[in-house]
């Protein structure tokens, strides 16, 4: 048996190897940030957008106070220092803490990953259409005797095929403008979204199903009103929602998370209050993944002992 994982950055385990303790040396420039991110975190003493592009890397054009806050701060909604991003994203460190990989050491079992930071939902589903669309990866696929775990991410999100991603420098000043028109301009559609994807676990039930494939379907940081009731759906809510019950916490959603690095929910201050996520991405810290992993575990054990 193999666990196969689909999802975006929770499944991923970004951030997970956030420790309180970490001394970051400091960042020798400001990192970079789309327009709506410095807006943020900017003061009255800060300079323009603009502005920021063009000195990001003259330390003599800013106010002494403000380059501290850019290359030191790591407590603001910054998308965090480089240091970070490399501790975010190390994989090893990811498929040993994420809750995929306590799960995989739990049970003895190899994890086959294809969840990935920002993934959108249709990308994801693309993933396992290209397996099955193909009779060879199919019959491989399924001689490997998986169980997936399929984590629902943000529905705002659109899927970018990446051969034609711009540079970075390029990335967040057009494609974050661009996702910010799709999803103030009338072309998305939260309730529809749900509708669509309603409609493709019903038909990926159908599929695993024929093919004697146990699969468990979560929401991961929101919950999600679906057309009908779906099966191999984990119920009582949303994995951030889940994580904060079951320490007994007092919490409100008052905001539907983007999981952009941004403090955008009750629930995501009360989280980083508990240590359950961390203070710089807002992903789950190792004590978040620890709560998920026993969340999921009675399911896939049940799996297991049924095989």
């Amino acid at each position: 048996m193999i666990l196969v994982t689909m999802g975006c950055s929770w499944t991923y385990g970004s951030g997970v190897g956030y420790d309180k303790n970490l001394h970051f040396t400091p960042d020798k420039y400001p990192a970079e940030m789309s327009e709506d991110e410095f807006k943020n975190i900017a003061g009255d003493d800060y300079p323009t957008y603009v502005d920021f592009l063009k000195n990001r890397t003259n330390k003599k054009f800013f106010k002494e106070n403000v380059w501290k806050e850019l290359t030191e701060d790591l407590t603001s909604n910054i998308i965090g220092t480089k240091q970070f991003k490399k501790i975010a994203w190390n994989k090893k460190i990811c498929d040993s803490f994420s809750f995929r990989g306590l799960l995989s050491k739990e049970y003895k079992i190899k994890n086959l990953n294809y969840s990935i930071g920002g993934s959108s939902n249709d990308e994801q589903f693309f993933h396992m259409e290209n397996i099955f669309g193909n009779p060879k990866t199919r019959k491989e696929f399924i001689k490997q005797k998986p169980i997936v775990l399929w984590g629902i991410t943000s529905t705002g999100r659109i899927f970018r095929d990446k051969s034609y991603m711009l540079k970075p420098e390029y990335e967040a000043d057009h494609i974050k403008d661009y996702i910010s028109s799709y999803l103030k301009l009338g072309f998305y559609n939260h309730k529809k979204s749900c509708k669509s994807i309603s409609n493709k676990i019903e038909m990926w039930n159908i599929i695993f199903n024929h093919y004697n494939i146990p699969v468990i379907w979560f929401d991961t940081f929101n919950t999600h009103k679906y057309s009908s009731k779906l099966e191999n759906f984990l119920t009582g809510g949303d994995l951030l929602t889940q994580i904060l019950k079951r320490y007994k916490l007092k919490f409100r959603s008052n905001s539907y998370h983007l999981s952009l690095w941004l403090n955008d929910d009750n629930r995501i201050q009360v989280g980083v209050e508990n240590e359950l996520l961390n203070p710089i991405s807002f992903h789950p810290t190792k004590k978040g993944h620890e709560a998920i992993k026993d969340i999921l575990s009675p399911y896939i054990k049940s799996i297991i002992q049924g095989a």
